[in-house]
């Protein structure tokens, strides 16, 4: 196993602490939420990580070795052999199928950096079902029984178009953004060479969001009852990186026609420009738009070439350019095969006349830092002019933008060479010397930002002149001011933005791209929170600032960061900014058909949604809400927002009185309050109106009535139930309102009993709510009494 540490001893200390595991049907990847958190500016230094399992014991269980343990199954059915390999040499780790899968997982710390490339080769087995996906990780891969590879696409598998045949090797590659909650997977058989890396399937979500790191590995076995060996599964070759780009470090010095060029260095870069180290040997292509231009691995032998190796173990490599035609040609330097790395880029300069002086320098640089810088005099053929002892004037050439007013700036009172720092060089008012040999390494500090070349005038001869290659001065911080602390959702606010150099001083010519991103620190996880704009360029900054109406469409508290595009590590954050609500809404869901008012007893839903600038819910809002309501509400004082109400919440309330009452919400941080419609409930009756019918059919009449005795006309939705007691009780009345309800039209309802027996039958009904009932009877085949009897109710008109 090979573990490649980060370059140069850099801490590792801060990292935000995660647990990762990869379990395997035949695989599958999953994060685990944060232990603890570091603080925003100690941000992690990740490496590769990579292990082939060679260095282990053969036939010997992984269990307790290098931070790997067996969490299920059979642990000696989880070892490195070497029976079954990808090339057939070296180790391999085997999963033996079992009716308890082996799980396997590597806890250990790797990094929170964007993209995050985790990387292995796998011999799937066939098991006998499919997997569930596993809570609370980030991303999952499963080789199913059916054939299929799935992929977790949040909480579902989404299906790869991507088949396997089992006890076959293939390659598996999934692309990790932490930033966004998104991942890709590339899925292909490891026999088959590739020159482009193309993914299966794009923006997968992460299972769980709330996950921001990496920090561990692990499989799972399958098993089926069918199966001999096909149910065995093995891991090989298991890489995690966090390269992002290549990066060209070396500055560009002028070249005449045919001049070979200063050793050209590329690195392989995470995404805050630290080296990331080489895992295998990896080949780069080099191009030039300049048909003449040519590349050479030995500046005294030229052989021209297209391709150079970063060896494994290193992070660098280094090449010579020479061209043969003036112009300014862009060299590039990308990958093969194509992975997705950001390709290096340098725009080289050549001339046609002889400069006197060679300017070499790193690029970029910090505005405000010094740098080190050399420079070399020399003679009509080009070698050094070991000679030259005189003084040079230093000059900031502006490329872009083309104007400026800032100086190159050697250290005061005198520059310190290199390698003689204890013995200050000759300086005067006009310039700098202090030449040995013809080369002097200084350092220089130039306090603004944007593309330059250094040129160097000799003083006392001003046509020997000597220029750099176009060098990029970075911020080495930003200002990010909020013109105040509290903030409406979706309402633009206005910030400003200032690039600053090392020295905290304004550099005029920045003109970005910058991006601008919430640090969220209450909640601490907010998902699809967007800053509009989030990149600001030249035609936003002026001087070095941009003040401009930015929105945020999220609740909570955030510190605003704003950060080179380019080199993210260059950033700044605002103190912490409060987003509240604009407003309440307090809606109460009509009740049914055309009624204006609630029963007692009946369910009212009420609902409180808390709306941002626009008038949509405020989905990832947390707060608290005080809840102002009559008693028989029976309402709680007070109600905490989760997650799962996404900005609206129902309340579900009952009421045993009638009257009229209103629901007053009040937000307090925001101080925004909201009272709801009046919500009028009455109390019913329900009435069966007597009757006297011959034996046989009689048709019965049911009225709802309000406290008044008023017929409720607006109640045409209502179901009704009846029961029937006989005076003889034979069972001789039916209805079918006993089994099957009618429904009330107009506050009205009829019902037809038959009876062919002469009795008093007492009809009691009921219906889904708690009202008052009065029961009427019907007298089957009776005399009736003497006189002329007339049964009279009044109607409600609303």
């Amino acid at each position: 196993m090979r573990l490649l540490r980060p370059l140069g001893g850099l801490a590792m200390t801060g990292w935000r602490l995660w647990r990762l595991a990869m379990t395997c049907v035949i695989s599958i990847l999953v994060v685990f939420p944060a232990c603890w958190q570091a603080g925003v500016s100690e941000a992690a230094v990740v490496d590769t990580y990579y292990d082939d399992f060679d260095d282990r014991q053969a036939d010997a269980t992984i269990d307790g070795v290098d931070h790997w343990s067996v969490d299920k199954g059979n642990t000696n059915y989880a070892v490195t052999q070497e029976t079954t390999t990808l090339t057939g040499t070296g180790n391999a780790i085997e999963l033996t199928g079992d009716e308890t899968s082996v799980n396997v997982s590597r806890t250990k710390v790797i990094g929170d950096l964007s993209p995050c490339w985790v990387e292995y080769y796998v011999r799937p087995g066939v098991g006998n079902q499919t997997q569930d996906i596993p809570a609370g990780k980030a991303a999952a891969v499963t080789f199913d029984h059916t054939g299929k590879i799935l992929a977790a696409d949040g909480s579902s598998w989404m299906d790869t178009e991507k088949t396997f045949t089992a006890d076959s090797w293939y390659r598996v590659l999934l692309k990790l953004d932490f930033s966004k909650h998104l991942y890709d997977i590339y899925i292909f058989p490891a026999s088959v060479p590739r020159e482009k890396f193309i993914p299966a399937k794009e923006n997968l979500r992460f299972i769980d969001t709330s996950i921001n790191s990496l920090g561990g590995l692990g499989f799972e076995g399958v098993y089926n009852a069918t199966q001999d060996e096909s149910d065995d599964s093995y891991i090989d070759n298991l890489l995690v990186n966090f390269v992002r780009r290549l990066e060209i470090i070396t500055s560009v010095r002028a070249l005449t026609k045919g001049e070979i060029s200063q050793p050209i260095i590329v690195q392989l870069q995470n995404e805050v420009s630290a080296p990331q180290t080489a895992w295998e040997d990896i080949t780069l292509e080099l191009r030039s738009e300049s048909e003449n231009g040519e590349f050479s691995l030995d500046k005294d032998d030229w052989q021209p070439i297209e391709q150079i190796i970063i060896p494994e173990g290193n992070f660098q490599g280094e090449f010579y350019y020479k061209d043969t035609e003036v112009g300014s040609p862009i060299i590039s330097v990308k990958e093969y095969p194509d992975r997705g790395w950001e390709t290096g880029l340098q725009k080289q300069k050549i001339v046609s006349e002889l400069t006197y002086f060679d300017v070499s320098l790193m690029t970029p640089q910090i505005a405000g830092e010094y740098f080190e810088m050399k420079i070399t005099a020399k003679d009509e053929d080009g070698e050094a002019s070991k000679g030259y002892d005189g003084t040079i004037e230093l000059r900031a050439k502006y490329v872009s933008p083309e104007t400026g007013t800032m100086n190159i700036i050697t250290p005061s009172p005198f520059p310190l060479p290199f390698g003689e720092r204890a013995r200050p060089a000759p300086r005067n008012d006009m310039g700098v010397r202090g030449f040995k040999e013809g080369v002097l390494e200084l350092e220089a500090m130039y306090p603004d930002c944007g593309y330059i070349e250094i040129e160097v005038i000799d003083i006392e001869d001003p046509d020997k002149t000597g220029i750099s290659g176009e060098t990029l001065f970075i911020p080495a911080s930003f200002g990010v001011t909020p013109l105040e602390e509290v903030q409406i959702v979706s309402k633009p606010f206005t910030l400003e933005v200032t690039s600053f150099n090392a020295q905290k001083d304004v550099t005029p010519n920045y003109e970005g791209p910058c991006e601008l991103t919430g640090l969220h620190i209450l909640p601490e996880h907010v998902l699809k929170a967007v800053m509009s704009p989030n990149q600001l360029d030249e035609k936003d900054f002026d001087g070095g600032r941009a003040e401009l109406e930015v929105t945020y469409n999220r609740w909570g508290e955030l510190k605003i960061k704003a950060q080179d595009s380019a080199h993210p590590s260059r950033m700044g954050l605002s103190e912490i900014v409060k987003f509240h609500p604009e407003s309440i809404k307090v809606e109460v869901k009509p009740p049914p058909g055309e009624r204006i008012f609630f029963y007692t007893g009946e369910e009212i839903e009420i609902t409180v949604s808390l709306l941002d600038e626009a008038g949509e819910p405020v989905v990832n809002y947390l707060g608290s809400i005080a809840i102002d309501a009559s008693p028989e509400l029976a309402l709680l004082p007070a109600y905490q927002f989760t997650e799962s109400d996404e900005g609206t919440h129902a309340f579900v309330v009952a009421c045993d009185s009638s009257d009229e009452y209103f629901v007053t919400v009040e937000e307090k941080s925001a101080g925004i309050s909201a009272e709801s419609p009046p919500i009028k409930v009455k109390q019913a009756t329900i009435v069966v109106i007597p009757k006297e019918s011959p034996t046989g059919t009689a048709e019965v009449t049911i009225i709802i009535t309000d406290e008044e005795g008023n017929i409720i006309t607006s109640e045409s939705d209502m179901l009704v139930w009846v029961s029937l007691e006989e005076e003889f009780p034979n069972d001789s009345a039916l209805s079918t309102a006993i089994l099957r309800p009618v429904i009330f039209h107009n506050g009205v309802s009829r019902i037809i009993i038959t009876d062919p027996e002469a009795e008093v039958v007492t009809v009691t009904p009921r219906s889904e709510y708690e009202f008052k009932i009065k029961q009427g009877t019907v007298t089957f085949g009776r005399i009736a009494k003497k006189g002329i009897g007339t049964l009279l109710w009044r109607e409600l008109k609303e």
